[in-house]
């Protein structure tokens, strides 16, 4: 039996996605981005509900991550934003009319320009991320070559740098202002019908003309906030947006129970020293299935509705906490690492202050090998 598994709520996802929708125009398009396991979600798991619950189109970094989605979902269109290693080899890979391929470069362009069926091809403008896109002071040489070359483009995209970072947007305005201008050069060149798109979900909830033709929405669309700046921009902002739903709920069994003495030492180099007598349980999880060590000692993680500490450090494939305080904690009780038991509650959010990351870690790193199971 494998020690931990994820359940996935299909009625959050639901939520998530209609507290977008409530903003965007019937022309825009909802992309659900579901890269790196869908945020330690589970690929095929969240595919399958955002599509059936409000998503125009999935959005992925890889071809490989396409590639297994396609087999799945034949018809679905799939928005490859990362980059395609060794493109020219792997060129028939991508002859699909409804994969999206974002890219960075003219010679990009002309490769997949030459298949067929190809696919539709969106071309990327940095506009001040400084990651992939075509840099600004060769905007207007590319888009002439394009043209001149008569290359296919069905899209422009851009990717905000510090959005979810800040409560002062001057940088995103001017991300906007500068993809704008990319947008007008390559509309004056005669390229139309362009799907113009760069708001992630910070973006999207915050500027209404950062919308444009389409939304890319990851983290929020899972229920996760992007930032605790994103919820004070929109307070500041005089913006409501709606309360959003987790839809990841991590959990594990009770593995092994030991009472020991005052004065026991707990774990690996011996950093915990109990002072009174002390019950604690060993759950199956540690970091290789994705709890942060940093969370050593000052984690919690809920039993029967109570939070029980980690004692000790938590080692590759095991943990310690203590259950001294709760008495009728019993061999396989449920142990909820992320999630809601009883009146305690458990977040991502939670776990990203005790160890000085962001929510988006948290959950990525959530071993893929576990099973998702989508509930409700």
């Amino acid at each position: 039996m494998l020690a931990c598994s994820v359940t996935l709520s299909k009625s959050a996802f639901s939520h998530n996605i209609s507290l977008y929708r409530k903003l965007l125009g019937d022309k825009t398009r909802f992309a659900g981005i579901v890269k790196s396991n869908a945020y330690g979600h589970g690929l095929l798991e969240t595919a399958e509900i955002v599509l059936s619950t409000g998503a125009d189109l999935l959005g992925v970094n890889s071809l490989e991550e396409a590639t297994l989605l396609r087999k799945s979902f034949p018809k679905t269109t799939i928005l490859i934003m990362g980059s395609v290693p060794n493109l020219s080899s792997r060129l028939q890979e991508l002859a699909d009319p409804n994969f999206w391929v974002l890219v960075s470069r003219v010679d990009e362009v002309e490769l997949l320009s030459k298949l067929s069926p190809a696919p539709r091809i969106h071309f990327k403008l940095d506009t001040g991320m400084s990651r992939l896109g075509e840099s600004y002071p060769d905007w207007e040489k590319t888009a002439k070559e394009i043209h001149k070359k008569n290359l296919p483009l069905a899209g422009l995209a851009t990717h905000f740098a510090s959005t979810e970072d800040f409560t002062e947007h001057s940088y995103s305005m001017f991300q906007l202002n500068r993809f704008q201008e990319g947008i007008e050069l390559f509309q004056s060149l005669g390229f139309k019908d362009l799907i113009c798109h760069c708001a992630s979900s910070a973006s999207a909830m915050l500027f209404p003309e950062a919308r444009m033709d389409m939304v890319r929405v990851g983290i929020s669309m899972y229920g996760l906030w992007p930032s605790l700046e994103t919820k004070l921009s929109l307070s500041q902002m005089g913006k409501e947006f709606g309360m959003l739903k987790p839809a990841l709920t991590w959990k594990t069994k009770i593995q092994h129970i030991q009472s020991l003495p005052s004065g026991a030492f707990v774990g690996y180099g011996s950093t915990y020293k109990t002072t009174y007598p002390t019950k604690l349980a060993v759950v199956p999880v540690g970091y290789y299935e994705g709890l942060d060590r940093k969370l050593s000692n000052h984690g919690y993680m809920l039993v029967n509705g109570e939070r029980a500490k980690i004692l000790g450090r938590i080692c590759m494939n095991m943990t310690m906490i203590e259950i001294t305080h709760i008495p009728d904690a019993k061999l396989n009780d449920e142990v909820i690492l992320i999630g809601q038991s009883g009146k305690e509650i458990i977040t991502a959010d939670d776990h990203a202050l005790w160890t000085n990351t962001i929510n988006y870690e948290v959950v990525t790193k959530i071993l893929d090998r576990f099973p998702r199971t989508i509930v409700d």
